[in-house]
């Protein structure tokens, strides 16, 4: 699965169903979502018996909450094989470097940030921050936006990240 294939199922559900809120989305492809105390574990996807499956951590923030539910479509989208997808990390973008995460990472940063708005923020030279926070996501998954514009000829100014795998590319 490429980025231009990840982009372009990403634009398919929210023309498709007529929004880009996540909760929607799922519930429009019948997958079942609950929220579950699960302590460290921000959520996970899984797929048993041909049913889908969607759990997310009912203590963490409502952002976080819709980023998680993103992502987990992404999984249900492309990986639907690998039984169970978890997110773990506490900004809500999973930073493994794994082809599977990094996919559902752009997944979401494409489901939930449209290009037009986003490029429309950038033009009013808004920060990654400032983006994150008009969108109501993370400034990782906006800095992942800006890459994937970037790898489809855009020339935005990504931020260097020491340590970051979140721009791995695939």
């Amino acid at each position: 699965m490429n980025r231009s294939n990840i982009s372009k199922c990403a634009n398919k559900l929210v023309k498709t169903y007529e929004t880009n809120d996540p909760f929607k989305i799922a519930e429009y492809l019948g997958i079942d979502l609950s929220y579950e105390k699960l302590h460290h574990l921000k959520g996970f996807y899984t797929y048993i018996l041909r049913n889908r499956y969607i759990i997310i951590n009912n203590s963490i923030d409502e952002i976080s909450t819709r980023i998680v539910c993103a992502h987990e479509i992404g999984h249900d989208r492309f990986h639907r094989g690998l039984t169970i997808n978890m997110f773990q990390d506490e900004v809500c973008v999973s930073l493994k470097p794994s082809i599977p995460e990094i996919q559902a990472n752009y997944f979401a940063a494409e489901l939930l940030m449209p290009d037009d708005t986003f490029l429309e923020l950038v033009a009013e030279d808004y920060t990654y921050s400032q983006i994150a926070c008009t969108l109501s996501v993370h400034t990782e998954l906006a800095i992942i936006k800006a890459q994937l514009l970037n790898n489809r000829g855009h020339k935005l100014n990504l931020p260097y990240v020491p340590g970051a795998n979140f721009l791995v590319k695939i």
